[in-house]
C-alpha cells in the first residue's frame, strides 16, 4: 500500500459518513472543549505551553492543574478508543468498553511517549543545540533553520510512532499485542510510512510557522486555533492506524499478550 492510498483510506473513514463520525466522537470532543474552556478560565498558562510562551517547568503544580491535564488526556484517549472501535467494526472487537481497557490504552500511550522522549533526548536535542550554537555568533537561529530542525525531528518521530503504534488500535478493541509485533507488521510498510510521516511532519511544522508568524500566543487564540486542528489531526492519525491494522493484521492476528 502506498502513502497516498493510506491517506485516501484514512480520509475516507472520516468523510464517508460525517453524521456517524459526529455521533461517535462528538460527545467526547465536547468534553475536551469544556475542559479547555475551564482551563482558559482557571489555568490559562496551561494553554501556552505548546507555543513555548510558558515552559513546562514554570507551570504551577497543584491539584487543579493535574486534574485538568488528566481529564483532557483521558478524554483524548477515549476519543481515540471510540474511533478505533468504530472504524474497525464489531467483528474485530472482542471486549466491551470498560475502565481497564481505557487504562490499558493509556499506559501504552505513556510507553510510546517515553520512547519518543528518550529518542528526542538522545538525538534531536543535540541537533537543536548544535543548530543554536552554530548560529550563536550571528545571533539567534533563523526561523527557517528552526523550522527545518522541527520538520526533521517530527519526521523521524512520527515515522517511529507509526511503526510502533499498532498496539493502540489493538488495545482499543481488546486484542492487545506486543510492540515488537507492531514493528514486524509494519515492516512491509516502512517505506510508505516515511511518506505519511513527512506529510504529517510538514503539517505540524507549518502549524508552528503560522502560530509564530501570526503571533498567536494568548491562551484564547491558541485555544480557538489549535484545538480544532489537533482534534482533526488526531482523528486522521487514528484512521491511518486503523487502516494499517486492518490491512496488516485482520487475516493474521498476533498471539495474545
Amino acid at each position: 500500500m502506498t502513502s497516498s492510498k493510506l491517506f485516501m483510506q484514512a480520509i475516507r473513514l472520516l468523510t464517508e459518513d460525517p453524521i456517524r463520525t459526529l455521533i461517535v466522537v462528538g460527545p467526547v470532543a465536547l468534553v475536551m472543549i469544556a475542559v479547555c474552556a475551564l482551563t482558559l478560565a482557571l489555568a490559562p498558562e496551561l494553554l501556552s505551553v505548546g507555543a513555548s510562551v510558558v515552559a513546562p517547568a514554570d507551570l504551577p503544580l497543584n491539584g487543579l492543574t493535574a486534574l485538568l491535564l488528566m481529564t483532557f488526556i483521558f478524554s483524548y484517549a477515549l476519543m481515540a478508543i471510540l474511533w478505533h472501535r468504530h472504524t474497525l467494526g464489531d467483528t474485530h472487537t472482542s471486549l466491551p468498553l470498560n475502565v481497564p481497557l481505557v487504562l490499558g490504552y493509556l499506559w501504552r500511550v505513556l510507553i510510546l511517549a517515553l520512547i519518543q522522549l528518550c529518542i528526542s533526548l538522545a538525538f534531536i536535542v543535540p541537533l537543536i543545540l548544535s543548530n543554536q550554537n552554530g548560529g550563536s555568533t550571528a545571533g539567534a537561529p533563523s526561523l527557517i533553520s528552526i523550522l527545518i530542525t522541527t520538520f526533521l525531528s517530527q519526521w523521524f518521530l512520527v515515522w517511529l510512532s507509526l511503526r510502533l503504534s499498532l498496539i493502540l488500535p489493538a488495545a482499543a478493541i481488546g486484542r492487545p499485542m506486543r510492540m515488537t509485533h507492531s514493528w514486524q507488521y509494519t515492516h512491509g510498510l516502512a517505506g510508505p510510512l516515511w511518506g505519511v510521516a513527512a506529510v504529517l511532519a510538514l503539517f505540524n511544522t507549518a502549524l508552528t510557522a503560522v502560530i509564530t508568524h501570526l503571533g498567536l500566543k494568548t491562551p484564547i487564540f491558541l485555544l480557538m486555533f489549535e484545538l480544532p486542528v489537533y482534534i482533526l489531526e488526531g482523528l486522521l492519525i487514528f484512521s491511518i492506524l486503523t487502516t494499517i491494522y486492518a490491512c496488516q493484521i485482520k487475516h493474521n492476528p498476533p498471539s495474545p499478550v
